[in-house]
């Protein structure tokens, strides 16, 4: 057979493909392209995963700087006109008021810092020298028992304020105030805490993948006790 005759039969055969062909082509490009889907939902629930885990860091590294910056400065309440009185912490109802310890653990911290004119007195004016660190929830009210929740720093006398959001995403109970001594050991009362052990943890999820959680836990030593 000569090569133009070839050539004639092979344009002229339009018989096309059989059903099995069909069949068996079709099998096999599902079973690639499910191989394609799986390995690109994977790639992308582990970027989502990475990204979570880097913000979750990121906002428990930013809130524990915070934190600890500013507990380590506690001051005494007026303790220039009052050496007596040398609580560093406070009770949220009032803060010229001593927490009592025990218990040894709380989610919330009330304390001062002297800011102003160096009198050795915690005023609230301007700046305001009382702090507060607590969690909200979504609608501003504390405790926090339901994530996500919000660790907020009110900066008035008055602790039950919603205060300014410093970090999003914190977990339910997700930070805790534990009083030790300056040695390590359990405080029988406020004027025995040398030391104050506190824990963040911050949980993001943005609907891919699974969640990033990250638990900072600090000691922090106090300056002035």
């Amino acid at each position: 057979m000569t090569m133009p005759n070839v050539r004639e039969r092979f344009l002229k055969d339009e018989r096309g493909f059989t059903l099995s062909e069909m069949m068996v082509t079709i099998m096999i490009m599902i079973v690639v392209f499910m191989a394609l889907f799986s390995i690109f939902d994977m790639s992308l629930k582990v970027f989502s995963f990475g990204n979570n885990k880097v913000e979750a860091v990121e906002s428990a590294r930013v809130g524990m700087e915070k934190m600890e910056r500013e507990i380590r400065q506690a001051y005494a309440f007026n303790r220039a006109a009052s050496p007596s009185q040398t609580h560093l912490f406070f009770t949220t109802a009032s803060p010229t008021i001593a927490l009592t310890v025990p218990p040894t653990t709380r989610q919330d911290l009330t304390f001062g810092n002297e800011l102003g004119a160096g009198n050795g007195q915690i005023m609230c004016g301007t700046p305001c020298e009382y702090i507060t660190y607590k969690l909200t929830d979504t609608a501003g009210n504390s405790p926090c028992n339901v994530a996500p929740c919000t660790l907020r720093r009110v900066n008035t006398s008055n602790s039950a304020l919603t205060g300014d959001p410093v970090v999003e995403n914190v977990a339910a109970n997700g930070l805790s105030f534990t009083f030790l001594t300056s040695n390590g050991g359990a405080p029988a009362n406020e004027s025995q805490i040398g030391m104050v052990l506190v824990k963040l943890t911050v949980t993001v999820n943005r609907g891919i993948g699974n969640s990033g959680t990250q638990t900072l836990t600090t000691a922090i030593d106090l300056r002035n006790r």
